[in-house]
């Protein structure tokens, strides 16, 4: 039988339960503090468990994900005080596939309980993400689940005469995809935070959320870290893909209607591109100093005469304008347009055929 000690600590903690804020390990801490015990049995077990069934939102994923491990785990007391109690699990109690389910995330099949725990603790399991649809039954606000008032497939038709089945899930290859892109943005070491907004704005398409994850690491990688940056950067990935290699580097049979990107020759390309980088980099400070003052930080490398010695330069003209921004103690990162210069040069480029002065091939 549960101590009296432990049922009013349960009453004293139900608001907390009910608003989501407490945990079941908070209240076997708190147990374990003021009883000065190091396990529970079977039977607290139980109770602990079925007050957060209970009261818990539906929206918490917890009690479902420590259900598994109250159940076969031993509780043990922390070692000081700014140590937390813990839950150990023996080698081989852990049940894999029902983890899965309860933390909606795939599993490599040998995590440890700790490995688990963080998964659980971070948030990081997809069933709080992209939450679970039955069939026959649509899901409304606060998690509630109503029957489909003119359902029109059979298995929702059928569905929707019975209880709610919770086994039958209706999402489950939907959910399964997207743990699955999950785990490879975590290889790839996308933040949980970003993991999901990126959920969120996809709503569940697996494809809009590669889109959208693939920019952000695009982004990332190219140091995009303003909206203008980021823009340009988009842009240019929407030329990669829509323009041929042609457009690019110029067409050599028709050398006099068309040089690299659509213009007129290379000089006025590499010029265009000055002028795209200065543009970008005025809006930014723009929005960073006002434009008064950013006109009077690029001015020297800004005017029509200055930036002409630069036109068949665009890397010397990105320094230039860095050299610029540090004299004038502006914190501004040029990477980006580094980078921005350097992919379109490679673009641009024409390659060189190996044999091109004659030899034996």
């Amino acid at each position: 039988m549960a101590s009296t000690l432990l049922l009013r600590i349960l009453t004293a903690a139900r608001p907390g339960i009910r608003q989501g804020v407490l945990k079941m390990q908070d209240v076997v801490q708190e147990y374990f503090k003021q009883s000065g015990g190091k396990t529970i049995d079977e039977g607290e077990r139980a109770i602990i468990e079925n007050e957060f069934i209970e009261f818990a939102p539906s929206n918490v994923t917890t009690p479902d994900a420590f259900k598994g491990f109250l159940n076969e785990g031993e509780i043990v007391a922390p070692t000081g005080p700014s140590v937390k109690p813990k839950l150990t699990l023996g080698e081989g109690k852990i049940n894999y596939p029902a983890m899965e389910e309860k933390l909606g995330v795939k599993l490599r099949g040998n995590e440890t309980f700790e490995e688990l725990l963080e998964i659980e603790k971070g948030g990081q399991g997809i069933g709080s993400m992209i939450p679970k649809e039955y069939y026959g039954y649509n899901r409304g606000k606060g998690g509630e689940y109503n029957p489909i008032p003119n359902p029109l497939r059979m298995d929702d038709i059928i569905a929707s005469e019975k209880p709610i089945d919770k086994s039958n899930i209706k999402n489950w290859a939907q959910r399964d995809d997207y743990a699955q892109f999950i785990r490879k943005m975590r290889d790839k070491d996308f933040e949980n935070k970003d993991i999901r907004n990126l959920v969120k704005d996809s709503g569940g398409d697996i494809a809009e959320g590669k889109r959208a994850a693939t920019s952000l690491k695009r982004a990332a990688e190219m140091v995009a870290d303003t909206k203008v940056k980021q823009e340009m950067l988009s842009n240019l990935d929407e030329m990669k893909l829509d323009k041929g290699p042609r457009w690019w580097k110029g067409d050599d049979q028709y050398d006099n209607i068309e040089g690299p990107m659509g213009a007129d020759n290379r000089a006025q390309m590499t010029k265009r591109l000055n002028d795209k980088v200065y543009y970008g980099v005025m809006e930014d400070l723009d929005n960073m100093l006002g434009e008064e003052k950013s006109y009077e930080v690029l001015k020297e490398v800004g005017g029509f005469g200055n930036r002409k010695k630069y036109d068949f330069d665009p890397d010397a003209y990105v320094q230039a304008i860095k050299e610029e921004l540090e004299f004038n103690n502006i914190k501004y990162d040029m990477t980006f347009w580094e980078n921005y210069v350097d992919e379109i040069m490679q673009l641009t480029t024409p390659e060189v055929p190996v044999f091109a002065d004659g030899g034996l091939v």
